[in-house]
């Protein structure tokens, strides 16, 4: 004999709303979350985690650096190694505190002027951005002075602190100033070579010609 087939029961049907529920009492289970931003619910959802920092975006793009010495009020680090300095022959625009790089075929051209520096990589407080601070060398015949001595002593110092330099004129040299709180070591961008530090600094301020418009002014010719 064929299977008797069964009559259908309620349950084989998916109930339908009462009519008198609203749509929002249909599942009376789910809890409601005002519309409030400000709820605590909703807070929740903008709290940050303890692995904030890794998500920020703190990389800075840099363009340009620049070539100065700190001034009184900014506490710096120097980046320490052999690999994060550079020695060369540099010029001194006046007036304007801007520093060119001179090919050394013409080093021998206004030699004072043209003064032998070394570049250390240093980086402030207050940027993320490092710059090249030019400090000065012995001349040729090795004489050098207190202030270029105790900048050099200030420039070591700040390979593992965090210093200030101010000028002290009755002593005629620098005085180092270190930060005395737990400051955090500085993040030096590690996407950059000192050599790309160098083109960044001098694309635009390099005197590789007799007739370079600075090299004409010091001769009167402009």
């Amino acid at each position: 004999m064929p299977d008797s087939i069964k009559p259908k029961q309620p349950h084989d049907e998916p109930a339908e709303p009462n009519a008198t529920e609203s749509p929002g009492q249909v599942n009376q289970g789910a809890k409601q979350v005002p519309d409030d931003p400000f709820h605590p619910d909703n807070l929740a959802k903008h709290r940050l985690s303890q692995d904030f920092e890794s998500m920020a975006a703190v990389k800075p793009l840099i363009a340009t650096i620049k070539t100065r010495k700190p001034n009184s009020q900014e506490f710096f680090r120097v980046r320490p190694g052999i690999e994060w300095r550079f020695e060369t022959c540099l010029y001194e625009e006046p007036g304007t505190r801007e520093f060119y790089m001179v090919i050394p075929a013409l080093w021998h051209l206004h030699s004072d002027e043209i003064k032998p520096k070394t570049l250390v990589l240093t980086i402030s407080r207050d940027s993320l951005v490092p710059f090249l601070w030019p400090l000065n060398l012995p001349s040729a015949d090795g004489r050098t002075n207190s202030w270029n001595e105790s900048a050099m002593e200030l420039a070591k110092a700040a390979t593992t602190n965090w210093v200030r330099r101010v000028s002290d004129q009755t002593a005629s040299m620098y005085i180092a100033f270190t930060a005395v709180g737990d400051l955090p070591d500085p993040e030096w961008p590690e996407d950059l070579t000192m050599q790309e530090y160098l083109k960044l600094a001098f694309k635009d301020r390099l005197i590789d010609d007799v007739n370079h418009p600075c090299l004409r002014k010091l001769r009167g010719e402009m």
